[in-house]
């Protein structure tokens, strides 16, 4: 699990919080399974952590793509998301970030490993931005704090996280900003699992469609709802989303 996003996956005086903790939580007693303590991984080394053996399972707000589908299984998604943008209200350069025209001359952060380095890559020539890569979220937070980036760029979930986590900062995810396509979040299993895999992809399509999904995301992104009242119609997957993704080498038609 990572250990540095704050609302999804954060750790803090050895105490976890966020989404993807809750998540684990409900499926260690689901499903009768005894886990060991989450093992931190950084975004780069989710997929290598499954195929050498090092972790039986990654819960990471971990983006659910065909290529990597060739490489793991996903049970998936639990969440979905799109590419939004973090900017600090108390400088003027940032702050002054509302639509994607505004990002021209900005200086963008991202970090490596992730799904929203491509995608910034591919708007980098419509928007005039320059992306700065660095090695984890927190990098590119403090740069932010610092007036050395304009803006930081993930999923929208992760950054509302971050705002709550920065309000005194002045911190502000930019509501209706997105790039991308659509993230669908899934757990991902190394190969040669498919019963296990199918369980858990059940089990998820009853959750997702509980009250309990719903109090999970407001327990822990309180900003979501509070700045965006149809978020479950945007960050709902449905079944048939579950299904097209969950344990399979490639996504069905």
């Amino acid at each position: 699990m990572h250990n540095d996003l704050p609302g999804i996956s954060y750790s803090e005086n050895y105490d976890r919080s966020g989404f993807d903790h809750l998540l684990h939580e409900r499926i260690e007693k689901a499903m009768g399974v005894s886990f060991s303590e989450p093992v931190d991984v950084s975004s780069a080394d989710r997929i290598s952590q499954l195929e050498h053996g090092d972790a039986d399972m990654v819960i990471a707000s971990f983006s659910i793509t065909p290529d990597r589908m060739r490489r793991i299984d996903f049970a998936g998604p639990y969440l979905k998301t799109r590419q939004g943008f973090l900017v600090d209200e108390d400088r003027p350069r940032s702050g002054g970030i509302e639509e994607l025209r505004d990002l021209r001359g900005k200086t963008v952060c991202t970090w490596d490993g992730t799904t929203s380095e491509t995608a910034l890559a591919e708007v980098r020539t419509a928007t005039g931005v320059t992306p700065q890569v660095l090695d984890d979220a927190s990098d590119c937070i403090e740069e932010l704090k610092k007036g050395t980036v304009d803006a930081v760029t993930t999923d929208q979930l992760i950054l509302y996280g971050f705002a709550r986590h920065h309000a005194k900062d002045g911190l502000r995810v930019v509501a209706d900003l997105t790039i991308g396509a659509p993230q669908h979040y899934g757990i991902g299993l190394r190969k040669g699992f498919r019963e296990d895999c199918r369980k858990l992809a059940d089990w998820l399509k009853e959750y997702v469609g509980t009250s309990e999904w719903i109090r999970d995301v407001e327990t822990s992104l309180p900003q979501l709802p509070a700045q965006d009242p149809g978020w479950i119609s945007t960050h709902k997957p449905s079944t048939a989303a579950i299904d097209s993704r969950s344990c399979r080498d490639r996504p069905s038609p």
